[in-house]
């Protein structure tokens, strides 16, 4: 797997000029259907199946979406202490000198950005929006979105937070700060709409069902079976508010009436982290580019999510350890090609566009561009086109013939992108 992960490495760098500046990583669980391998564990499953024994997956990704390393840890392992090992891989079997390493800030202890920086790297890093001091104390001070700057694309809005406010400021954490330390928050409206719509669909349930509970204990609604205990009444409560939703709520039982009333002020305070997101880094691309960077972490669990559904790497039936790691070693290379895929699509369609728009009549300038990027495809999408091809078994003259059935135009342009040859008509006669 090793000498395989290199030679594919150098090879890539061959083939699509790959310059790897900027690495992302990421770790998903996969669920087993047994409970024999020495490496399934239970842990915090990312798949919601905390009922069965998992394994982690870590992955790297380039900035085109390529995975160049992956590593199988045991299930219940904590996600920092992969790190020293794959910031160990990229020095020493890579080569890499000088990177930037793009992650979430549950894989970044204060050990591993020591590494980091021993390494020679940077990086970016993503902060959970809740319950956390950085991002409680900045999403607060930082409210006012007219002060936000807008991406040429999708609408996302950010604000960098001067250096110096917060190597100034004595309520912000000594270990968060640092030279060339710099905080960006960063505003997604459709995201804000999703936050707000998901909790206020979450308070009108909780509310119906302390609705309920009220009216059963008030007699207006009868219940089965034996009279709730007063304790019994606080159980179900907690189990109704049991889900998010009990900081929003203030509930009182005086033993005969069950009162409950939104908590307006903590809504309040919850509603200003509605789309927003958080990124620490101590490189020096300009904010904008930061925030694209972070931004693309979104592919690798595009890529996990990918690798475990459409590539079938769950439900994983092995339960030796070295078949295990060979499952997992062929579901990642199939999505390496897949992506290869689509980055020669996209490299094509690019190209095309820049033809495109050199065409000096601008009518006929935009209708070449949407033209042109009409073709680009998903490494997905060019597989199923692929799939469509079929060996076909005949018989003549009792002579069995195998035939591929005959390209259409999309099998035709797929190959073409990836440059290669339409099979023959006939692969066997006998």
């Amino acid at each position: 797997k090793e000498e395989l992960e290199v030679h594919l490495y150098h090879r890539l760098t061959d083939l699509l000029s790959l310059q790897l500046s900027m690495v992302f990583y990421d770790l998903t669980s996969s669920y087993f259907e047994g409970t024999a391998c020495p490496l399934a564990r239970y842990g915090y499953s990312r798949d919601r199946r905390p009922d069965r024994k998992q394994i982690l997956l870590g992955l790297l990704v380039t900035e085109e979406g390529l995975p160049i390393a992956h590593e199988v840890y045991q299930g219940n392992m904590a996600e920092h202490k992969s790190v020293p090992e794959t910031i160990a891989r990229l020095k020493e079997r890579f080569q890499v000198k000088e990177c930037i390493f793009v992650g979430d800030r549950g894989v970044m202890t204060r050990d591993n950005l020591q590494l980091l920086r021993e390494a020679g790297f940077s990086y970016i890093l993503g902060y959970h929006k809740r319950n956390r001091v950085v991002s409680d104390l900045l999403f607060e001070r930082y409210h006012d979105l007219g002060s936000y700057l807008e991406m040429e694309r999708g609408g996302l809005r950010y604000l960098e937070v001067p250096a110096c406010q917060v190597e100034e400021d004595p309520s912000f954490p000594e270990e968060e700060k640092g030279p060339g330390v710099r905080y960006i928050l960063c505003y997604n409206p459709e995201r804000a709409e999703e936050d707000a719509s998901s909790r206020e669909a979450a308070l009108q349930e909780a509310e119906r069902e302390l609705a309920l509970l009220r009216d059963e204990l008030e007699g207006s609604r009868k219940r089965p079976g034996r009279k709730l205990t007063q304790k019994g009444i606080m159980l179900k409560v907690a189990r109704i508010l049991g889900h998010g939703t009990s900081k929003f709520f203030e509930v009182s039982y005086d033993g005969t009436k069950l009162v409950f009333s939104r908590k307006e002020d903590v809504i309040a305070r919850e509603a200003l982290r509605d789309g927003m997101f958080l990124i620490k880094t101590d490189c020096s691309l300009p904010t904008s580019q930061v925030v694209s960077a972070y931004k693309n972490l979104f592919g690798v669990e595009r890529a996990m999510r990918e690798i475990k559904d459409f590539l079938r790497l769950r439900p994983i039936y092995h339960y030796s350890t070295d078949r295990v790691r060979a499952h997992v070693l062929i579901c990642v290379l199939a999505y390496l090609f897949e992506q290869w895929f689509e980055v020669l699509s996209r490299r094509k369609v690019e190209a095309e566009v820049a033809r495109a728009e050199a065409i000096p009549d601008e009518a006929q300038r935009k209708q070449a561009v949407e033209r042109a990027r009409a073709h680009l495809r998903t490494g997905r999408r060019m597989v199923e086109i692929l799939e469509q091809m079929k060996v076909v078994e005949q018989v003549f003259a009792g002579k069995r013939v195998l035939s591929v059935t005959r390209p259409g135009p999309e099998q035709k342009e797929v190959l073409s992108i990836l440059g290669v040859a339409p099979p023959p008509a006939i692969l066997l006669h006998d």
